[in-house]
């Protein structure tokens, strides 16, 4: 794992913040096909010094051009902890293919009534479908924004040229759970999504955790899903402080 000073992870953030406007950069940086990998040595070090419901990722950009991604923990109103040491994830290309699991599981009742004759009346069933709860994201809308951020991220850069880009991201909040709970031998693929928000009427930028067996292990973990909520991008959201 790479890693910056206070002081370089500082200009890091203030890089991105300052590339915004400028689309010949985002170009450069933003590269198809691209994932940033978080490992679980990484979540480690935050989960100690995490007191909120979220932890942050910044976005970033080091002195060689790399756009990064830095995982900080929260106190408990929302504002950064300071570290000695800051742990980055890079851009980088998927090399392989990246498997989303998803476990329906489905109930079916079933109901027979015995008359006071002993004899059955009547007898049928019903079908009760799947319940989603948070985190856990279903694979379609996952899927969905993802190939929506392939196909239209620079759009959608574009369009946020016409405020010189000051509503572009400049870090994410990351709901902890499912998160901090990863198990020994599993890592997170961060992946960059596009999709709607009820809330601001407009397509916004996520980024998508899906869960998958480290480089380092083949070790296999059964789960009922492996791809988890959006994470929340700032601005829009929370601006309660501006680590850039």
């Amino acid at each position: 794992m790479e890693k910056l000073t206070p002081q370089q992870f500082s200009d890091a953030a203030s890089r991105w913040s300052d590339c915004r406007p400028d689309m010949i950069r985002i170009e450069q940086l933003f590269k198809q096909n691209s994932v940033f990998n978080l490992y679980k040595s990484q979540i480690e070090i935050i989960k100690n010094r995490n007191n909120n419901d979220d932890f942050c990722v910044q976005i970033g950009v080091t002195e060689n051009d790399e756009l990064i991604m830095i995982p900080v923990p929260l106190d408990a109103v929302g504002y950064p902890v300071s570290l000695s040491e800051y742990y980055y994830s890079s851009f980088e290309t998927l090399n392989e293919d990246l498997c989303l699991t998803e476990k329906l599981t489905y109930t079916v009742v079933k109901k027979s009534v015995l008359s006071t004759s002993m004899r059955t009346t009547d007898s049928d069933s019903d079908v009760f479908l799947p319940i989603y709860n948070k985190p856990v994201l279903r694979q379609e809308k996952a899927l969905d924004a993802i190939e929506s951020w392939q196909n239209n991220a620079f759009d959608w850069f574009y369009a946020e040229q016409a405020n010189e880009g000051r509503e572009i991201f400049t870090k994410f909040y990351v709901p902890k759970e499912k998160i901090f709970e990863v198990q020994e031998g599993v890592m997170f693929i961060s992946v960059f999504g596009l999709k709607f928000s009820e809330i601001y009427q407009k397509q916004l930028p996520a980024l998508i955790f899906i869960s998958a067996p480290d480089n380092l292990s083949n070790q296999s973990t059964a789960v009922d899903s492996n791809t988890f909520d959006f994470a929340k991008p700032c601005p829009p959201n929370g601006q309660i402080f501006d680590l850039g």
